[in-house]
């Protein structure tokens, strides 16, 4: 009796994974991985967060990549339940579709903060109505908080975070809700919710969580920022709020080099032959804020022209190695500073800010061949 050979079919969820992880890049990805983290874990987690927002398998699997190198880069699980980062289809203000979009959980900020290893402890806390809570400011801080955890403690009225550093220093900051409530109107993901864009945005079913990472993100604009930590800061303020992304390049954050100086500005082209400006994050981010300069490699456009150019949402991400040394190319044939200065404003802060460029090791190695150009022909 012969018996008619039967194929599997995968699942969808499988599939996708699939789409998503395919073994080169696997591969690739894994390398990045911080020790702590084991590769087949972290493909487990990821298993889960499809499985908790099935939405997620309806989008682009390139752009479902590009978001979990995010997460591999800074050593985050993506699994719900842990709350150390998450993936949401999030709206894409640009592009005017929902795309996936990596945010990073409270926890996930709290252990970051403690890898810096100047951070013995970092927290976040809400306070009630009915809580005992004393703040005292000057030049001898002190925060008090009393809660009547048996008691009628009312309603929610404001969140603090606090730090306290190996050394034995602490620092703290306090937001009530109306100051937490403002970022939160002022988010893309919440505009989008509140328009009926999306069904559901993580200020709605985890508010709490949300205004607690919302007053950590405050506080760690004064804390000492390892790399993974600035770039998960860097990562919600792209997210949430575009006009915030000042805290990822603060004095205290070491990813980010400073901007170089602007090239001398380009001879006028006609506006049919000009390249379009490089875009901004394309993740659940709106458009970018009016008065914002372009990158000095492009002429300034009108709203309208804006509106055309392609969403860096849909380029594919770039081999690093092979970014490397066409830049290393272009900086060779320079013989001065404004050169070199040209080729990072043109090239490589483009590919950068557009998210082409994710590793937070990539960038790291590009900043630091910037500085030996500039060595060279000085």
């Amino acid at each position: 009796m012969n018996q008619a050979a039967t194929i599997e079919k995968p699942t969808k969820l499988e599939a996708f994974r699939m789409e998503v992880l395919p073994p080169e890049r696997a591969r690739d990805l894994y390398t990045s991985l911080p020790v702590h983290v084991r590769p087949e874990v972290f493909e487990r987690n990821l298993v889960n967060a499809l499985m908790a927002n099935p939405e997620l398998m309806d989008l682009d699997p390139r752009l479902v990549f590009r978001e979990v190198s995010k997460a591999a880069a800074l050593g985050l699980y993506l699994d719900p339940q842990l709350g150390e980062a998450y993936l949401i289809a999030g709206w894409n203000g640009k592009a005017r579709r929902k795309e996936p979009q990596l945010r990073i959980g409270y926890r996930g900020l709290v252990k970051l903060g403690r890898q810096s290893g100047e951070i013995k402890m970092i927290y976040a806390h809400e306070v009630y109505d009915g809580d005992r809570f004393r703040c005292v400011l000057g030049d001898h801080k002190a925060l008090e908080h009393e809660p009547d955890i048996f008691g009628q403690r009312g309603s929610i009225v404001g969140y603090y975070a606090v730090v306290k550093y190996t050394d034995g220093e602490t620092d703290f900051e306090p937001m009530t809700v109306v100051q937490v409530h403002g970022i939160r109107d002022r988010s893309d993901g919440w505009k989008a919710f509140q328009a009926g864009k999306i069904k559901s945005t993580p200020w709605g079913t985890d508010e709490v969580e949300m205004a607690k990472k919302t007053v950590i993100r405050r506080l760690c604009k004064r804390v000492p920022q390892s790399p993974e930590l600035a770039e998960a800061i860097r990562i919600e303020d792209a997210a949430e709020h575009s006009e915030l992304r000042a805290i990822a390049t603060a004095p205290t954050g070491r990813l980010s080099p400073p901007s170089p100086p602007s090239p001398p500005s380009p001879p006028p082209v006609d506006a049919k032959q000009q390249d379009p400006a490089p875009t901004g994050e394309a993740a659940g981010q709106a458009a970018e804020p009016e008065d914002e300069a372009p990158p000095p490699s492009a002429p300034a456009t009108s709203e309208s022209s804006a509106a055309d150019q392609p969403d860096a949402g849909d380029r594919e991400p770039v081999n690093p190695d092979q970014f490397y040394e066409d830049v290393e190319a272009q900086y060779l044939a320079q013989t001065d500073r404004d050169g070199v200065n040209e080729v990072w404003a043109c090239t490589v802060e483009p590919a950068i800010e557009s998210g082409e460029i994710y590793f937070p090791a990539d960038k790291d190695r590009l900043n630091k061949q910037y500085k030996n150009h500039l060595q060279r022909v000085e």
